[in-house]
């Protein structure tokens, strides 16, 4: 219907039902074309028009769906939140559709700008009517619930409406990923890190060039340290280095090259951390708490591997750039015992010293309190 066509028949429309109707017909039209701020005048000029509330709700309610494309979130927050109110269960003419899609287009705006508590109110009462939505509005509904109730900390609910939106999709669906993705990412807060694994490995199934497939093999290595399998993190982190060449980016990947050393040393495999670690430093790290943790970690493989004269040599290099850093208690222990093999007592009791104090419920203390 063009703009002509549409003032003609409105000119000779013989009653009120059927101009309505027409601002409806010509407004779909004009926001199928992606016309959707003409498309708002039109669903104005009906709302305007009409007279019951559950109509001017409808029509309130297209207004703020053609500003929500539009991108004009003001806008369109002040017409969906009038349909809201203008809605009527009890009264003719009401619109179950109508009503449940003006909620989930709330939903998403109060999402957007950071209001979770109001996004999760206006999707539970679409809720009321999803099953009056199409397939699409439906699992993007549940998604939308299972994200607001994992940022307020609800892991279960937000599972159990992940598992609700699957239910919705067919098995090849592109959007079963995300929902895979996100129970995992619940069942991490849930610290049930086989479930959160087995999730996660089902996106990789589902695609293997999934777009956050780095991040994903990362959630699965911490999933994996939590468990203290080292062997299955250390897979994971290698994979997500061949990952990271492959895509050939220029980026910080000191933090992997930590992940993988501390996991070979973990697992007893000192000449394959230190090569590990080797590397690391060969890339010049320039952040100093990474700086100083590669180091450290040459003097915990040189200790681990008979190496003592190497391992206080940089131990001691270590210290020089900083005194505190991430997993230390492998390093001053190891500095201690390093200074014991070479029959430095003074220094082996300084560094025993310091190992009291700073980790004085370690089980290392009393050994190397024997050792006197």
């Amino acid at each position: 219907m063009e703009l002509r066509e549409f003032n003609a028949m409105l000119k000779s429309a013989k009653s009120k039902q059927e101009r309505l109707e027409l601002f409806d017909s010509y407004a779909e039209t004009l926001f199928g074309k992606g016309r959707y701020g003409d498309a708002a005048k039109v669903y104005a000029r009906g709302y305007a028009a009409a007279r019951e509330t559950n109509v001017r709700a409808y029509f309130a309610g297209q207004v703020g769906i053609c500003h929500y494309n539009a991108g004009h979130d003001r806008q369109a927050l002040h017409h969906l939140m009038n349909a809201s109110r203008l809605f009527a269960p009890d009264m003719p003419e009401f619109m179950p559709d109508m009503y449940g899609f003006v909620h989930f287009h709330l939903g998403s705006l109060y999402e957007y700008h950071g209001r979770i508590g109001k996004a999760l109110e206006a999707r539970r009462a679409c809720e009321e009517y999803a099953n009056a939505q199409e397939k699409d509005t439906q699992w993007m509904l549940y998604a939308g619930i299972s994200r607001n109730f994992e940022a307020l900390g609800r892991h279960d609910e937000a599972i159990r409406y992940s598992q609700k939106a699957i239910q919705v999709l067919s098995d090849n669906d592109p959007g079963l990923t995300y929902l895979y993705e996100s129970m995992g990412n619940n069942y991490m807060g849930l610290k049930q890190y086989n479930e959160a694994i087995k999730h996660f490995s089902k996106v990789l199934e589902l695609d293997p060039e999934f777009e956050r497939r780095d991040d994903v093999h990362l959630k699965v290595a911490t999933c994996y340290q939590q468990l203290t399998n080292d062997q299955m993190a250390l897979a994971s982190y290698e994979k997500i280095l061949e990952i990271k060449h492959l895509t050939g980016k220029r980026e910080n990947l000191i933090w992997l090259y930590l992940k993988i050393a501390h996991c070979q040393f973990r697992l007893e495999n000192y000449e394959k951390s230190l090569l590990v670690t080797l590397e690391a430093l060969r890339r010049d790290p320039r952040n100093k708490l990474e700086k100083v943790e590669v180091r450290s970690f040459l003097t915990n493989n040189y200790y681990e591997l008979g190496r003592y004269k190497e391992a206080i040599t940089e131990g001691e290099k270590t210290l020089r750039i900083a005194r505190r850093f991430p997993n230390e208690n492998l390093f001053f222990f190891r500095m201690a015992l390093s200074y014991f093999k070479l029959g430095d007592k003074k220094n082996f009791v300084r560094y025993r010293n310091l190992c009291r104090k700073r980790f004085a419920e370690d089980r290392w203390i009393a050994y190397l309190d024997k050792l006197m």
